[in-house]
């Protein structure tokens, strides 16, 4: 009996410290350069629940709810980072770094994932095209850009690559979207037969990308 008694208990622990060698080497499937994350329910829970916490926190001065936005802000860098291949902390850390009005436009962007594409369109829930998701997301933040990309871009105020921070424009030629603070990082809505989605520019098209703040210039 009792080398029964020593043998299964041992072969159970083999089992399950093989099940949580076999957990530590697993890594959700991430979104290489040029791949984009479409279809993420969790980032657009997550960046919902953001913006509501944010919105009562602007009308009611509730602590209680900025502290929610900032766990909901860190709960969507988190899943946008495991999305597409980035450490959740460097993420999370940029977007705090960032200008409140440019994470509220990122997180509006994101809230809308999984939204179509379509031409000349700027309809939460049911269609945008590239510059009606950047002129969406910068209203709900409180700032009104004009329709198309390139004057998006122009109305907006330069900025290196190396300074842009989250919900600044990256805008190329024919082409806008909302910048996610680390790397070659967006979110945008693409082209017809796609929808709203993030991911890592192709290094071809990063090298074309520029950057600028929507946010208006206040002179002292």
């Amino acid at each position: 009996m009792t080398p029964r008694l020593v043998t299964i208990p041992m072969r159970v622990a083999i089992a399950v410290i093989a099940c949580f060698a076999a957990i530590a080497d697993w890594n959700p499937p991430t979104a290489s350069a040029g791949e984009y994350v479409g279809d993420d329910p969790a980032v657009v829970a997550d960046a919902t629940r953001a913006l509501e916490a944010f919105d009562r926190w602007e009308r009611l001065g509730d602590t209680v709810a900025y502290i929610e936005f900032v766990d909901a802000r860190d709960d969507t860098a988190e899943h946008v980072a495991l999305g597409s291949g980035f450490i959740p902390a460097d993420l999370q850390a940029a977007w705090a770094a960032g200008d409140l009005h440019g994470q509220r436009a990122a997180l509006a962007a994101l809230s809308q994932l999984g939204v179509p594409y379509k031409r000349f369109t700027a309809e939460a829930g049911v269609s945008f095209d590239c510059s009606g998701l950047t002129g969406f997301a910068w209203e709900l933040a409180g700032v009104e850009l004009p329709r198309s990309s390139r004057n998006q871009y122009r109305a907006s105020t330069r900025v290196d690559r190396e300074t842009a921070l989250v919900g600044d424009l990256a805008w190329y030629p024919g082409h806008v979207m909302l910048y996610l603070g680390i790397g070659d990082l967006v979110v945008h809505s693409p082209t017809r037969g796609r929808t709203v989605e993030y991911g890592t520019l192709s290094a071809n098209r990063a090298s074309w990308t520029r950057f600028a703040d929507p946010m208006p210039v206040v002179n002292p």
